[in-house]
């Protein structure tokens, strides 16, 4: 959700995006892939708060006798052998579906999201979490669902909530918008705008570098082309890339969307506010933070958000009837 007055005010102000190119250029994949090879495209917001103000001790994953760390969690999911699982015709929907160790119902976070020259406290409270434990799943139903809440936005509204819906990329669901669902069109973008966020991500951009030191490249005897590591960021951009496995790396990689006001969902929208777009967001496993980038066509450009859990456990649910 953002203030629409920046809207005008952003007109005059500099963008932080204002050396990009307005439109793709025609051959899309490989100037794309180029200049992202060749440009360090990380945007740095300019605030001084961050992250490192927000910290709260949480628990560290627990590791297994083979000391690779678990994100799954296993008390509360029925992830395991999911190919037996998915291929039982007696499973039902929820049981191709789990939770992790800090995505799950009831988990809150808080922190802020940024922009240019102002910051706005924010609290998420998540209600549904249902991430895909198999290729099975489709995208009918969200991944997760929940309330965010925004204080400060309109000077007649001291906090604004809205219920979210999010989606995580799988191997059904690409990092690109070529690459989504017809059913998910109200997180679609273009693959220019999708590539300009996802690169603002340094565990993006890590995903899509060599994992190999340069180094180690120099010890190693020339490559065939069979042998040569594969372009990441040049299958996304193609489409072959497949993000199989998501719930096993460290990050996870979502968009979400606002969908309605709560408690009056008749309500269609708030003056002064709007939710018309969407989030970018990475959810890191290991320290369990969430940050993210709003777009929308017409809004400021990577307004900022900045999230960590809530370790108070006995903290109160968020619940709201809808009628």
């Amino acid at each position: 959700m953002i203030n629409e007055t920046v809207k005008p005010l952003k007109q005059v102000l500099a963008s932080p995006i204002a050396s990009r190119s307005a439109s793709p250029p025609p051959a899309l994949p490989h100037r794309l892939v180029q200049s992202c090879k060749d440009e360090d495209t990380l945007y740095r917001c300019t605030s001084v708060d961050s992250l490192d103000s927000l910290q709260h001790s949480f628990r560290s994953p627990s590791t297994s006798a083979d000391g690779s760390r678990k994100y799954i969690s296993e008390d509360e999911s029925s992830y395991g052998d999911v190919a037996a699982v998915a291929h039982s015709p007696r499973a039902s929907p929820a049981a191709w579906t789990c939770c992790t160790r800090q995505l799950r119902p009831r988990t809150r976070f808080t922190g802020f999201q940024i922009s240019d020259y102002k910051k706005y406290q924010v609290s998420v409270t998540l209600k549904t979490v249902d991430l895909p434990a198999s290729s099975f799943c489709t995208a009918s139903t969200p991944h997760v669902t929940g309330f965010l809440s925004i204080c400060g936005l309109t000077a007649q509204h001291p906090e604004i909530t809205t219920f979210f819906e999010g989606y995580a990329v799988t191997d059904n669901i690409g990092f690109l918008s070529s690459a989504m669902p017809s059913e998910l069109d109200a997180l679609k973008a273009n693959d220019r705008t999708d590539l300009d966020h996802w690169l603002s991500f340094p565990c993006f951009k890590e995903l899509c570098s060599p994992q190999d030191s340069a180094a180690e490249d120099a010890a190693k005897p020339a490559a065939s082309a069979e042998d040569s590591k594969p372009d990441t960021l040049g299958a996304i951009v193609q489409g072959s890339y497949s993000h199989t496995d998501f719930m096993q790396n460290r990050f996870i990689y979502m968009r979400w969307k606002e969908k309605f006001l709560v408690p009056d969902a008749d309500v269609d929208s708030v003056e002064g506010a709007s939710y018309d777009g969407y989030y970018y967001i990475v959810h890191d496993q290991l320290t369990g933070h969430i940050v993210g980038f709003y777009y929308h066509k017409d809004a400021e450009k990577f307004q900022q958000l900045e999230l960590t859990p809530v370790t108070d456990e006995c903290s109160g649910s968020c619940d709201f009837e809808f009628n």
